[in-house]
């Protein structure tokens, strides 16, 4: 994991320079789901390191059934550069159309998260879903879960979804793309309004 928080600071760094600072400004946003999860010490060693803004999307029941969880999670607070989100308590458990089914449940499984982790801000990514509601826009990439994320834009939420993703092997959680690869990804999609809100790109790190 250590070397994969190395590989993901390049390419952060690679695209500061690259376009971040360009002629025509596009801001870039790293963000993670799932957190805390093993290796996040190296993450938040490096960002702590590096000074680099990123966020990361928290599920309570990780943190509560886990004490080195726990652990991270604290590192995660006491860290200026890291931003702490919503990602739900349970996660859906991994079986999303079951969670999205019953809007109360779902719904209330992220509130119950907001409170728990005692979480500043009103922001939220639902968990399998890539989907948005962001100033009176949205976006949905399948029809299970809108009734959620509509109902939790009700109560006051911004739902955040993201324009590209850093996929990883499932078996050794290595990168499927390369740095170059990601930083000509992010670079092509900064100025080509393809992205939710333009001239942002949002990358998950999944």
């Amino acid at each position: 994991m250590k070397k994969i928080a190395l590989v993901l600071i390049t390419l952060i760094i690679s695209v500061i320079f690259n376009h971040a600072y360009s002629q025509n400004k596009c801001n870039i946003y790293l963000t993670f789901d799932d957190g805390p999860l093993n290796g996040s010490e190296n993450i938040n060693d490096i960002i702590l390191k590096e000074k680099i803004k990123i966020s990361v999307f928290m599920v309570g029941e990780h943190i509560i059934k886990n004490k080195q969880m726990d652990t991270y999670a604290k590192y995660y607070d006491q860290n200026p550069y890291i931003d702490e989100y919503n990602h739900s308590f349970t996660h859906a458990n991994d079986h999303y159309e079951e969670f999205y089914n019953n809007v109360k449940k779902s719904v209330n499984d992220i509130l119950y998260n907001q409170t728990l982790l005692k979480l500043p801000y009103k922001i939220v990514r639902l968990p399998g879903r890539n989907m948005w509601r962001l100033d009176g826009k949205s976006k949905n990439d399948v029809a299970n879960g809108i009734q959620t994320a509509d109902q939790l834009a009700k109560l006051g939420y911004k739902v955040f979804g993201w324009d590209l993703e850093w996929q990883h092997h499932a078996n050794d959680g290595t990168p499927i793309q390369s740095v170059s690869e990601m930083s000509k990804s992010i670079g092509t999609l900064c100025h080509s309004g393809n992205t939710f809100t333009k001239n942002n790109v949002v990358v998950l790190d999944s």
